[in-house]
């Protein structure tokens, strides 16, 4: 885990399936071996988590998005989300908590593990706990890999990027897939921002129906939202508070029958006709909405959201289920399309309708030959886009389980970004974490406050030796 990350971090349902048996080893185990083993796991853990949380919410991109986030869970049947819960009970409460019940708790769910932490004496250091309920704005990069036991996955899979600020966050990444994909790929949640509010819903969501493209099984349509929805045809360039989604959709599914039948049914009617689609969501509960000159400016409080699709779009406001209700969806239904997205508050601009100005404003150029975006936001910050087509494979050692079936690499669909002219590092160089308070790469972990080391961790030999300042 600390040489190539883990796909399954962050799971708004498995995070705390997978922490809290790591918290029984270091609190009860005798040997000293097993409990340095269980410290360094926990203290990657708690990293990730504490970086990438704001408000409770956990910022994307993330794997295994089992249910959507809420605030105000209505029944219990829709609450597979206890990451949500442990983040409240460890970075601070927020003022939904008290939709807290034990009906949440019923039948053993997952959510029933957050018991255990909150009575367990293993709690996260309080370096953890002050940077997981921060305001302070800052920017990270995090990569996860493959599926595979213990670690023995692919390292970046997903290259993840993430801005927090005072009152809003938002989390972008691209992707390298195994072909064919795999049971827990479809559940991938790419794109999120996320504000402060008392709603029940408080994020946006961006994707491209590629694994739920067909419409035939229940829970597996294009508007399945709950469950999160990658695709290897939408790339992405981010720079703080401003975002560029490109999606360049082709004609067939690029792995017919893959994994297997069943989930290939998925897609099946699909398969030589995908759904040219790049779509988004976002809550009804918005306190005001704008549309102008192609610009869709949406208001929560003090923080200001513009949306621009690259192409003619249309919204849906009266989809109905798990998923659409409480939200409106925008889409736009061509092979190659896009969204600009910038988020502002308060504090920048003088009010709304300057923000809404500014952006109208700001340049914008588009080459849909060369499939490149270039957006000058309202820091004038440049960011470069551009798309890189056709899935090429890069050879590489495949887990044990992914060799049998004679799969020799991974499927790159990762851009081309320039921020101010810059290239983006290559994604053979992303590291495990990279922020301004936690850094790791190459097996070692270090956690620096005050431009001093805390927490060193250095997992190069058989056993994890942990400094604590």
């Amino acid at each position: 885990v600390y040489q190539h990350g883990y796909t399954e971090y962050l799971s708004t349902a498995y995070e705390v399936i997978m922490n809290y048996p790591i918290a029984i080893l270091l609190e009860f185990a005798e040997d000293e071996e097993m409990k340095s083993i269980a410290r360094a796991f926990l203290v990657y853990k708690w990293s990730v988590q504490s970086l990438n949380n704001f408000d409770g919410q956990v910022i994307a991109p993330y794997a295994r998005m089992i249910g959507q986030e809420d605030y105000q869970p209505k029944e219990y049947y829709d609450f597979k989300i206890p990451t949500i819960y442990t983040n409240w009970l460890y970075w601070g409460w927020g003022e939904n908590t008290n939709t807290v019940n034990m009906s949440i708790f019923e039948d053993q769910s997952p959510t029933s593990h957050v018991i255990y932490c909150a009575l367990s004496q293993i709690q996260p250091d309080a370096f953890f706990q002050n940077l997981g309920g921060s305001k302070t704005p800052f920017t990270g990069l995090t990569s996860a890999s493959t599926f595979g036991e213990y670690g023995t996955g692919v390292p970046h899979m997903i290259m993840r990027k993430f801005y927090r600020d005072k009152q809003f966050a938002i989390g972008t990444g691209n992707f390298r897939w195994v072909p064919g994909g795999h049971y827990a790929d479809h559940d991938t949640n790419p794109f999120n921002i996320i504000w402060s509010t008392s709603d029940r819903f408080n994020f946006i969501n961006c994707t491209h129906p590629f694994w739920y493209s067909d419409g035939d099984v229940e829970g597996r349509t294009p508007d399945t939202w709950y469950n999160g929805g990658a695709s290897p045809f939408m790339q992405t360039a981010q720079y703080k508070n401003s975002a560029i989604v490109l999606f360049d959709i082709p004609e067939n599914d690029p792995w017919p029958g893959k994994p297997n039948e069943e989930k290939w049914a998925w897609r099946d009617n699909h398969s030589k006709n995908l759904l040219k689609r790049g779509m988004l969501r976002y809550p009804k509960s918005i306190d005001e909405k704008v549309e102008i000159n192609g610009w869709i400016f949406l208001r929560e409080n003090q923080t200001y959201i513009g949306i621009k699709p690259l192409k003619s779009y249309y919204e849906q406001t009266n989809l109905t289920g798990k998923g659409l209700d409480g939200f409106n969806i925008i889409k736009t239904d061509h092979a190659q399309t896009g969204f600009v997205f910038e988020v502002g508050t308060a504090d920048e601009h003088k009010s709304f309708k300057d923000f809404q100005k500014k952006l109208m404003a700001n340049k914008l150029s588009i080459n849909w030959q060369k499939l490149i975006v270039d957006y000058t936001d309202s820091q004038n910050n440049q960011i470069y886009i551009q798309y890189q087509p056709g899935l090429s494979t890069t050879i590489e050692k495949m887990p044990d389980y992914l060799a049998k079936t004679d799969i020799r690499g991974l499927a790159e669909s990762v851009p081309v970004v320039k921020i101010n002219s810059r290239p983006e590092i290559p994604y053979q160089k992303w590291p495990m974490i990279q922020s301004p308070f936690i850094n790791m790469d190459g097996g070692k972990l270090v956690i620096r406050q005050n431009d001093k080391s805390i927490i060193e961790v250095d997992w190069t030999g058989q056993y994890p030796k942990i400094k604590t300042m």
